[in-house]
């Protein structure tokens, strides 16, 4: 009777430590991660159907992804470290790098703007801004920055304009249809619905002679040292999400279509061609471009203290994706 008591309670005992530890492929042996997008636009796409094709899930990554509009937002929930990753433009990033945050760019895969400076029907010209009220996403944003130099560019002194921040590219698409501004700066699938409302393109941002890394992925340095196999793996997803978007587009125009929230096919067809073309799959963070972005900041934020343009680029994770194979095994998964 004791030898029998003896053996049921260890027993039992085995069953509790085995309760402790997962078995091999479940779920919650995942490693739990948070990513954030700062857009509503088909820059965004990669991380999108990532996220939706599960291949988070196929690195053994559990991810939360949340939407983070306008990029001091997003550099503060990274710096607080609420989130790991941020995909987003690298200039907030760049911008708090210059201040003394360890942020860093490791991957870009669009190093151009695609926004629009949309206006009223009776703006038939640049001039016309004169006099005007703006809208921008938030004070210091990538929108601040590049309506800035847009207007600079074309002759425009800040002083002759009224620049206010009013959210979102939704909430700049509502202001100005309810005329609290008459021009915004906007892109992705509000950029085509003002086009459809009628409201005029006043600047293509695409056509100045500046490149911006317009969707990147920004971590903070200290969790680089801490965590590289973490991000190699976050990285094979996101890349993978960008062949996929690309060699899928029935898949492709259905996860554009939940997260920009717009079932209007020429919409959808419209952002999906765009970005097909626009999204390199080899996403390399360029010193170069790391360069034009500063060259903005210092002409919109003087106060900025300079910095090595290479300290805030770190490639090795590319650079050990395209060594081992990876782009090449992509390639011949998806085509090129």
């Amino acid at each position: 009777m004791h030898c029998f008591l003896f053996r049921l309670s260890l027993l039992w005992t085995v069953l509790a430590l085995l309760a402790r530890f997962p078995a091999s492929g479940d779920a919650a042996a995942a490693e739990k991660i948070n990513a954030s997008y700062g857009a509503i636009s088909g820059s965004m796409a990669p991380i999108w159907v990532a996220k939706e094709a599960r291949l988070f899930d196929k690195q053994g990554l559990d991810l939360n992804l949340v939407y983070i509009p306008g990029g001091p937002r997003s550099i503060m929930s990274l710096i607080g470290n609420s989130v790991q990753f941020v995909n987003h433009s690298g200039m907030p990033a760049l911008e708090a790098y210059q201040r003394g945050a360890d942020t860093v760019m490791i991957a870009s895969s669009m190093n151009q703007l695609e926004h629009a400076v949309m206006g009223e029907k009776s703006i038939t010209s640049v001039d016309q801004l004169r006099g005007k009220v703006l809208g921008i996403s938030a004070l210091g944003a990538l929108t601040d920055i590049i309506l800035r130099e847009a207007l600079r560019y074309h002759g425009i002194s800040e002083k002759e304009v009224t620049i206010i921040p009013v959210g979102d590219e939704g909430a700049r698409l509502s202001s100005l249809q309810t005329g609290r501004v008459q021009a915004v700066i906007i892109s992705g699938i509000q950029r085509r619905t003002a086009a459809q409302l009628g409201f005029r393109q006043v600047i293509d941002l695409a056509k100045l002679p500046i490149e911006v890394s317009g969707s990147s992925i920004q971590v903070r340095r200290s969790y680089l040292a801490q965590n590289p196999e973490i991000t190699l793996k976050f990285l094979k997803a996101w890349i993978e999400g960008g062949f996929l978007f690309k060699a899928k587009p029935e898949f492709s125009l259905g996860v554009l279509k939940k997260y920009v929230a717009n079932r209007d096919p020429e919409i959808l067809n419209a952002i999906y061609e765009l970005n097909k073309h626009q999204l390199s799959t080899k996403p390399v963070p360029y010193v170069r471009v790391v360069k034009s972005m500063m060259l903005l900041l210092a002409r919109t934020r003087p106060d900025l203290p300079s910095a090595n343009p290479e300290g805030f680029i770190e490639a090795r994770f590319i650079n050990e994706l395209d060594k081992t194979g990876f782009f090449e095994e992509m390639s011949r998964q998806y085509g090129k």
